[in-house]
């Protein structure tokens, strides 16, 4: 059985030699902090094709961040899995995540969440056999009879479906989409933000249905929070910095405006 810190480990492993750069390019200026982002989680990261940078709702809430006291953001998207690893190997500085004992051993984290995800919902091709019968489901145990597809490296349905006897690890959210449509897998418990989203850039729109997960999962709310890897320079008091300009400018006005630039390219 792979495990996770296998494949974490696997992954750093298999990055190659980069040389360290330093934080500050001269005494007093800036810190320029590299940001490693899943490449393909809109509305909060993503790789804009049009003009081949990254985009997304953590990206303008970083660059809000910004500033002499904290520093500037260059931001790279990566499948999350790898995004994760580099962090913890020192090739990036930041990434936006939950907070997970794994985590917690590589990198510091602002107590204050950047943003939230919306509550994950199970999706599956409408013309899956089970299409019936998977809404119908009251616990995880009664989902163990269908197949799940999930992404390398979401720490959190790796909780959920830890003992799923039939679950696909892949590393792009565009490969789960297609394993549910091609119906190589039953279904996914997944952002509905991202899957609409993602939905629409491939207009598929209208082949995959999804019903609430809550109630069999009891899903609570996922904080996305700020993570600064523990070998950046001064990395706690750097984040301490963030968390406290996270409270005091990231009003909740001000979220839902930069969650609204990106939410009306769903609809």
């Amino acid at each position: 059985m792979i495990t996770r810190r296998f494949f974490l480990s696997a992954c750093i492993a298999g990055l190659p030699t980069m040389k360290v750069v330093p934080a500050m390019a001269k005494a007093g200026q800036p810190a320029v902090l590299n940001s490693a982002l899943q490449i393909d989680a809109p509305p909060y990261a993503y790789l804009d094709k049009n003009v081949m940078a990254m985009r997304g709702v953590l990206i303008d809430l970083l660059n809000i961040l910004d500033g002499p006291c904290i520093g500037s953001f260059l931001h790279r998207g990566y499948p999350w899995a790898r995004a994760q690893s580099m962090v913890a190997a020192g090739a990036a500085d930041v990434f936006c995540c939950q907070v997970t004992d794994e985590r917690h051993s590589y990198a510091y984290f602002a107590p204050t969440p950047i943003a939230v995800y919306a509550s994950r919902r199970l999706f599956f091709s409408k013309d899956n056999p089970n299409a019936g019968a998977i809404p119908m489901a009251r616990s995880i145990e009664d989902l163990y009879e269908f197949t799940t597809v999930d992404l390398i490296g979401d720490s959190r349905a790796d909780e959920i479906w830890r003992s799923h006897p039939n679950r696909t690890l892949v590393a792009e959210t565009e490969s789960v989409i297609s394993m549910l449509r091609a119906r190589h897998a039953d279904f996914a418990l997944a952002d509905p933000l991202t899957i609409q989203f993602k939905m629409r850039e491939l207009g598929y729109q209208d082949t995959l249905s999804s019903a609430s997960g809550s109630h069999i999962c009891g899903l609570r709310p996922e904080g996305i929070h700020f993570g600064l890897r523990k070998t950046f320079p001064d990395a706690q008091a750097l984040v301490e910095k963030v968390d406290e300009k996270i409270r005091t400018t990231l009003s909740s006005n001000l979220r839902q405006q930069v969650m609204a630039r990106y939410v009306t390219k769903i609809t």
